[in-house]
């Protein structure tokens, strides 16, 4: 009995203990963790620029395996698991937009999926797309190129993350030709106190579709330029860059520089390209347009009519219409915040105007943007206050009914307590009509921005896209052409 009840005792003791080492090691594994350690927000991809290598690191605990997807055709991905990272690469024929799909998986059956949304930087000429050029702090940066997607994306500065260098010192203007983008910047490498940045100088050109630069040209190429603020290109000889003295003709390809003839004083204000041809303007009493052609190095005086109902005695902007004639906004006064302020649709043929008069005279900015036309809706905005006037072309109005026109849209500063000063023009889309508008908080405050984007068919009472935080003194808007 005895002996029985010792081998019982036993049992239940070996029971005891494989129960104990049972219940041991039931114990479910630990999940896996996955995090990355590489910057990255939800709304934005990881932007790739072509035949570029990307790493993404991340960190991981209790993890046994990760695997990715493949990647569509141009795209390129390996998991490199000892030093916890994932490369990408993409070729400059890669599907733009992709998805990154990954499966972390920990012991037994635990796993888990990430996916990140990827871009590859290869197609910089999608007329849906918009660059907003900034100048940089005139004292400590360089310029930049912001650039806004198709799909509404925002890359910082675009011309760095292809190029790795950066472009002059206060960026001012940029003009498309030939599947080509020509940047000029104020300064250069060197700023008015001497001090010397490291940039591609000057004047920049760079390829349209990818955005890489094909060609730059220092402050000693271009000496004799006094602070240069606007470009326009009729072809590969012809580059009108204006300067505080008037506009040269510039040819890169000897590197001279040639004053053009009867443009001195040309304003700081946007060329306007049109058939072949580059315009500015002239204000004074005798206000008129110059027409700056490839057959000769002096420019063409277009006046104005004497009779209009609107004397023009000041010009504060030009634009390009649809139908080849000119939009020209006009003061009867020579001296800024007086006078009666217009809107004239000029025909350079047989120089005749239509006015309509507006309520407000729109702030130029140092980009020399007075307004932006979309079809006849002409947009303008006194400080950060923004108007639209439709413009009727019908021959029996008078010019007063602009007034009755005009439409008061939005105040910026009614949506965002921070968008204190309007900085510099507005631009309007030309496919989609969308008006877009810099502002900033005040001038020692200019790191809080916002890029606004309305389309006022839809609402004037909140924007369709806005952007914050992007940009460093915003120049102004500028639309890809599309392959040329």
């Amino acid at each position: 009995m005895k002996m029985k009840r010792m081998w019982g005792l036993l049992l239940v003791a070996v029971a005891l203990v494989m129960g104990g080492c049972t219940k041991e090691n039931d114990e479910p594994a630990p999940a896996p963790t996955f995090a990355w350690t590489t910057d990255m927000t939800a709304d934005t991809p990881v932007f790739v620029v072509p035949d570029t290598k990307v790493e993404m690191a991340y960190a991981a605990e209790h993890v046994q395996t990760v695997t990715v997807e493949a990647l569509p055709s141009g795209w390129s991905v390996s998991v490199d698991q000892n030093a916890r990272k994932i490369e990408l690469s993409a070729t400059a024929d890669a599907t733009t937009n992709a998805t990154l799909k990954l499966t972390v998986a920990g012991a037994g059956e635990q796993t888990l999926s990430q996916s990140v949304k990827l871009y590859c930087l290869n197609n910089f000429d999608n007329p849906a797309g918009v660059f907003v050029l900034n100048e940089g702090n005139m004292t400590t940066e360089n310029g930049s190129l912001t650039w806004i997607s198709p799909e509404g994306y925002v890359l910082a500065d675009a011309y760095k993350a292809v190029n790795g260098t950066e472009l002059g010192n206060v960026a001012q203007d940029m003009a498309f030709y030939g599947g080509k983008i020509y940047i000029i910047s104020q300064n250069g490498n060197k700023n008015p106190n001497g001090t010397v940045f490291e940039n591609d100088g000057m004047l920049v050109v760079a390829d349209a579709h990818t955005l890489k630069r094909t060609a730059a040209f220092t402050n000693d190429d271009l000496e004799g330029l006094d602070w240069p603020t606007h470009i326009a290109v009729l072809d590969e000889q012809h580059l009108y860059i204006r300067d505080n003295a008037g506009i040269y003709r510039f040819d890169p390809t000897t590197k001279a520089l040639t004053f053009v003839s009867g443009s001195d004083g040309a304003p700081k204000s946007r060329f306007v390209t049109m058939d072949g041809k580059a315009y500015t303007f002239k204000s004074g009493y005798f206000s008129k347009l110059l027409e700056l052609s490839t057959e000769s190095d002096a420019v063409k005086s277009i006046s104005f009519p004497y009779s209009v109902p609107c004397m023009i005695n000041r010009v504060l902007g030009i634009q390009g219409a649809d139908d080849g004639r000119m939009w020209v906004m006009t003061s009867t006064s020579t001296t800024v915040g007086s006078g009666q302020i217009a809107i004239g649709k000029f025909n350079l043929t047989d120089r005749t105007m239509i006015q309509r008069r507006i309520g407000v005279e729109p702030g130029v900015g140092s980009s020399g943007e007075a307004f932006a036309a979309y079809g006849n809706n002409l947009y303008y905005a006194d400080g950060v206050t923004l108007y639209c006037l439709p413009f009727d072309e019908s021959e029996d109005l008078k010019a007063d009914s602009g007034l009755e026109a005009e439409q008061w849209l939005v105040d910026l500063s009614g949506l965002d307590k921070n968008a204190g000063i309007r900085y510099n023009g507005l631009g309007v889309h030309p496919r989609s009509g969308r008006v877009y508008i810099n502002t900033i908080k005040s001038y020692a405050l200019f790191g809080q921005n916002q890029i606004w984007g309305f389309d006022f068919d839809t609402s004037a009472e909140a924007p369709a896209v806005k952007y914050e935080n992007y940009t460093h003194f915003p120049a102004g808007f500028y639309f890809p052409v599309g392959r040329q």
